[in-house]
Formats: structure tokens, sequence, C-alpha cells
């Protein structure tokens, strides 16, 4: 830990004098009366600190792994009553509790029930899915906490713990948002996964930014998905994230066509693999 309250160095031997001292050296920083950081403090959890409260919500998620929705602000729970300081971008939640000084962190059921009177409803879905989806928390944990709330249960019917990244969440909503059938994690033998099916042959690939995949083996996929009859979009980061109605206009228009279903019969004969769900 780099992070201390007076009491904390007190109780390694370190008076008000030496803190004095450290601080004049540069060997500790002041965060705030009576809390001081080493220059290798974690930034966020400094943050909070100096803001007179606990990281918490997506900030606290976010650092524990979960994919977020882009955010700027710093999200700290401070206890009601607590002075907190001005002209920061952080977002305060204020608590009845009486935070004591152990923690710097929230606990992430804390921090993901919070998230979920936070965030909209887009947003509490794609932290939900990543929480699962990564096992931050427990499936059972997860769904204790969603479905204590009207608005969790609303998150809980919605969420897919399959999806592997936000953009592939963020794609499910925005098809489904049109009535579209749309499957995630699909296994397709003998290629393997694919994120999104929609009705049964149109295909939806998510390349996050996060992602580091071979270019050559994905290609090699999308044929060997092409020669089974299935056609193949692929959409980035920035594609899903700034350019989305685009994308739904050529699902769109795919599906109107009714390209992303099965024809009656294929070429040379061969056969499709079955498909007994109902739906556009």
């Amino acid at each position: 830990m780099s992070i201390f309250s007076t009491q904390q160095l007190a109780g390694r031997g370190i008076g008000r004098d030496r803190i004095t001292d450290l601080v004049r050296d540069g060997r500790l920083m002041r965060l705030r009366r009576g809390w001081y950081a080493t220059a290798d403090a974690d930034p966020m959890l400094a943050a909070a600190a100096a803001a007179g409260g606990r990281l918490s919500c997506v900030s606290a998620l976010a650092r524990a792994g979960a994919w977020t929705m882009p955010h700027e602000e710093l999200h700290v729970r401070v206890s009601a009553g607590i002075a907190v300081p001005g002209g920061t971008t952080h977002r305060f939640h204020r608590t009845r509790e009486r935070l004591g000084d152990a923690l710097l962190v929230d606990d992430l059921a804390t921090a993901f029930a919070l998230a979920l009177r936070c965030l909209d409803l887009r947003a509490a879905v794609v932290v939900t899915d990543s929480v699962l989806n990564r096992r931050i928390l427990l499936s059972r944990d997860v769904e204790r906490i969603l479905l204590s709330t009207p608005r969790g249960r609303e998150v809980l019917r919605r969420s897919d713990g399959a999806a592997e990244s936000g953009i592939e969440t963020l794609a499910r909503l925005g098809l489904r948002s049109r009535n579209l059938r749309v499957r995630t994690q699909v296994v397709i033998p003998p290629v393997g996964r694919v994120d999104l099916l929609i009705g049964d042959r149109l295909i939806l690939e998510t390349d996050g930014r996060e992602w580091h995949g071979d270019f050559e083996r994905d290609r090699a996929r999308d044929r060997a998905l092409s020669a089974l009859g299935y056609l193949v979009l692929r959409a980035s980061y920035r594609q899903v994230m700034y350019e989305w109605p685009s994308i739904e206009a050529q699902v769109a228009a795919l599906v109107g066509r009714r390209d992303h279903l099965w024809r009656r019969t294929l070429p040379q004969g061969r056969r499709h693999p079955p498909s007994t769900e109902t739906g556009p």
C-alpha cells in the first residue's frame, strides 16, 4: 500500500515531524488533511483519497478489469456531510454510511450495485455482461444484486455473459432493438465460435480495440464460413461505437432481402445446418 493516513503512518513509527520532513523532501505527497501518498501510488486511488472517499461504481469495476463505456469522470463514494473539492471531473455518490479509513476502493459487489443505479440501461447491460464474462463477481452474486431492484431485473433480461467485449454487447443490443433474431458466441463446426449470428447465416464479428488477433487467421475463418454458405460482416471498435447506424443499415438491407436465411436448396446439393428457430 502506498497511500497512508496519519494514523497508519504513526503505526509505522512515523510521527508528524517526520511526515513534514518527508513531504518537504518530496518522498510523500499530501493528498488532503490526514492523508499522504508515495510517488508510485495508484493515481485512481490517490484521487479518490484526495476527494475524501472511496473509488467506486464504474471506476472501481474498470480497475478490476470490467469493460465499461468510455467515461472521463472518476466515480467516488463519499459519506454525507464530507466536503468535496471543487474544480474536479469527479462524479460523487453520497452515502449515509460512515466510510472508515481502512479501504480506498469499494468492494466490487457494492460498486456493481451502485453502477446499476448510476448508468443508463445500455451502459448497465455492457458492464453486467463484462462482469459476468470476466468473472469479476460470481454469477450468483450478480443475479442476487440484479434481482433486488426493478432496474436490475430489466438489465438481467437483456444481459448475456457469453459476450466477450462491450462492443459485442452494444451490437447485440442494437440488432435486437430491431427485433432481429440474434444469437451470441455460436459454434459453427468446423470453424469455431462467431460473435453474433443473425437469423440462420448472417454473421457479425466485432473486432474490439483490445483485440490483438491474427489477421491471416481471421480472414481464413471468413473464407471457411463463406464456403459453408454464411455471410460475414466485420466491424471495428470505432465503427460500432461511432458509426453504428451505417452497420445497422447494411444489416437491414441484407435482412430485407432475406439473405440472413438459408435458401431452400444450395448449389451442388449441399445441405445447410438445420435451424428450428423462428423469427425475422
